[in-house]
C-alpha cells in the first residue's frame, strides 16, 4: 500500500486490477508550421517547431465490488475520493489491449496524474477515469511506451 500524503496511514493499494470497457489515448506531438503569408503566391511551410508531446486520455470500467481481492474499481473509487490533501498523483498505468496474455498491444505509462472518477447510472454503474501521462523527469520524453506482443 501506499501513502501518497506521508501522514502515515496507507491510502492507496499498490496495484489495481480493472478490466475495462473502453477508453480512449490522444498523443499529440503539437507540431506547428512555420509558413510566410505572401500575397500572390502559394504559401508552403518553409519549416516547423514540435511543441511539447502530450499524452491523455480516458478509460471506462464497472463499478465491482470484487470479494476475492481488495483491488477492484470500487476500491479504486473510493480510495482517490479519500485522499483530498494530495493535489498531484503519479500512478503506473499498464493497458493491456488485447488480454494479459499472447498477442496483443500494452501501453505502459509510468508517471500519470489521475483524476477521480465520475460514475455513471445508467443500465450497469460504470466508472469514467481522465488522466494525463507525465515525463519521468521535466525534460524526459519517457511518458508513453508502446510494446506489441506478437
Amino acid at each position: 500500500t501506499r501513502d501518497p500524503d506521508n501522514d502515515g496511514s496507507n491510502e492507496l493499494e499498490d496495484d489495481y486490477s480493472l478490466t475495462l470497457t473502453g477508453g480512449s489515448v490522444t498523443i499529440s506531438n503539437n507540431i506547428t508550421f512555420i509558413t510566410p503569408e505572401e500575397i500572390g503566391t502559394v504559401n508552403v511551410p518553409i519549416g516547423h517547431v514540435t511543441g511539447t508531446r502530450n499524452v491523455s486520455g480516458s478509460f471506462t470500467c464497472y463499478l465491482t465490488e470484487d470479494t476475492a481481492t481488495t483491488n477492484a474499481s470500487r476500491d479504486f473509487f473510493e480510495d482517490l475520493r479519500a485522499i483530498t490533501n494530495v493535489v498531484t498523483n503519479s500512478f503506473a498505468l499498464v493497458f493491456k489491449i488485447g488480454g494479459a496474455t499472447g498477442t496483443g498491444l500494452e501501453l505502459n505509462m509510468a508517471t500519470s496524474h489521475v483524476e477521480i472518477p465520475t460514475h455513471s447510472i445508467e443500465d450497469v454503474i460504470s466508472l469514467e477515469t481522465n488522466f494525463q501521462a507525465l515525463p519521468s523527469t521535466i525534460d524526459g520524453t519517457n511518458e508513453l511506451t508502446l510494446t506489441y506482443r506478437p
